[in-house]
């Protein structure tokens, strides 16, 4: 939801960044003018999204910028406020890289945030609740936060998904509210 507001809430050339390939389903949330760099720390992902075995890059977005590496650490050697949203989608399954959820982490994102920058975080797991982790963090840090719990729907196959959208100003989360009425935080 807010990758596609994007637009609506920073402009038509709003710069994204996302910490975690995958299959690169996220990149077809681009719109022409955006600037996308994505952070994956896996080569294969990387190997399978530029040969076609995975073509969500090549087909929405074959001109961003990937980012080898652990993202924590290629944020920090890089510009601070660079990004409008940062995306943390680094969740395979139900493992969970924890290094990238630590207080160190989170700080990083934070500074690779423009000051009314928008940070998305993926939580989804069936085994773990981290909402309480996400919380602590947005406290200690000031920032404010949206939950989006979208349910599992089994006969259309679609998994549970819990997103967290947090932000130190309140302007974009009040933006992104109003790009989508219709949706329960």
């Amino acid at each position: 939801l807010a990758l596609s507001a994007a637009g609506d809430i920073y402009g038509e050339d709003a710069d994204i960044g996302l910490i975690g390939l995958g299959t690169g389903t996220l990149a077809c949330y681009r719109e022409p003018g955006q600037d996308y760099s994505f952070y994956e720390i896996d080569r294969k992902g990387v190997d399978y999204s530029k040969t076609g075995v995975f073509s969500y890059l090549q087909d929405c977005a074959p001109d961003a910028e990937i980012h080898m590496g652990d993202a924590r650490l290629v944020l920090e050697s890089e510009p601070a406020q660079q990004y409008d949203i940062l995306a943390v989608d680094a969740f395979s399954s139900d493992a969970i890289p924890l290094h990238l959820l630590t207080r160190e982490a989170m700080h990083t994102y934070g500074r690779a945030l423009k000051p009314d920058g928008l940070m998305l975080i993926h939580i989804s797991n069936r085994y773990l609740d981290l909402r309480p982790v996400i919380a602590a963090h947005a406290m200690e840090n000031g920032w404010i936060g949206l939950m989006r719990d979208d349910p599992a729907d089994p006969e259309n196959g679609v998994s549970a998904s819990f997103w967290i959208a947090i932000s130190s100003d309140g302007v974009p989360m009040a933006k992104l509210l109003q790009a989508n009425p219709e949706v329960d935080w």
